[in-house]
């Protein structure tokens, strides 16, 4: 009779192992959602249990326009997620965690949709201000203005005319600043870094944000995504970075 109840100790004992490893993974994901979001990194067993669930979700979720890597991709607008230059926020986890739950331009309101770049060949550039359109040669000046911020311009004589379409008629430093060093608030790039989120920083790759406009999307996750998933993927995506520590 004995040997017909292993097969149900086995079971029980399986059932109560998995049972509790359950219970010490939630208690772990608990801990990790109530702890202070900047500081996961730092501890150890934080660390592990973020990164840990993170990975997979960035994989499943983030993987298709970012890369298995976070690499960035010019063609789409997409940014590196491994470097510190930041483009919302300041690259604090918090930060990242508000574009993973509300997006980017997403239709939440709650996401970041104060800025998109004009597109300045259209007879209306921007649809939400009356901004004028620019020439041809307004967009070349502009161009040279840009590449003059990083020492790169070739018509001094274009640099003078670009910087005076970016600080009256062109509206640019609305939201790129008076200095052109962006405002990482709204989401306008600093244009003085050579760092490009679309194209090459050349004169063509310049032209072309100029003309077209840009107004690159990320998806709200809120509705998606638990908290804890939330939380883990945006500690992943920091740890990315390589102005964060190793990850364990």
């Amino acid at each position: 009779m004995r040997r017909f109840l292993w097969p149900i100790v086995v079971a029980v004992l399986l059932v109560a192992g998995v049972l509790a490893w359950r219970s010490a993974a939630t208690r772990a994901s608990d801990a990790m959602v109530r702890a202070d979001p900047e500081t996961i990194l730092a501890d150890p067993a934080l660390a592990k249990t973020a990164l840990a669930m993170g990975r997979p979700v960035f994989a499943d979720r983030c993987a298709s326009c970012h890369g298995a890597a976070g690499e960035p991709d010019p063609t789409r607008g997409v940014p590196d997620l491994r470097d510190d230059d930041r483009l919302y926020g300041e690259g604090r986890v918090a930060d990242i965690e508000a574009i993973v739950r509300h997006g980017i331009r997403s239709g939440d309101r709650k996401g970041w949709n104060l800025a998109a770049m004009p597109a300045y060949a259209r007879a209306k550039p921007y649809a939400a201000e009356p901004i004028p359109p620019l020439t041809p040669q307004g967009v070349g000046d502009v161009t040279q203005f840009v590449l003059s911020l990083s020492k790169r311009a070739t018509d001094p004589a274009a640099v003078a005319r670009g910087r005076a379409l970016y600080s009256g008629t062109g509206d640019c430093w609305d939201c790129h600043s008076g200095d052109a060093r962006g405002d990482s608030a709204i989401g306008a790039p600093d244009l003085a870094d050579n760092v490009w989120l679309y194209g090459d920083g050349s004169a063509a790759s310049i032209a072309a944000s100029l003309e077209r406009g840009r107004a690159g999307v990320s998806p709200a996750f809120a509705k998606l995504l638990t908290p804890a998933e939330i939380r883990a993927v945006s500690v992943y995506v920091a740890s990315l970075s390589h102005d964060r520590g190793k990850q364990p």
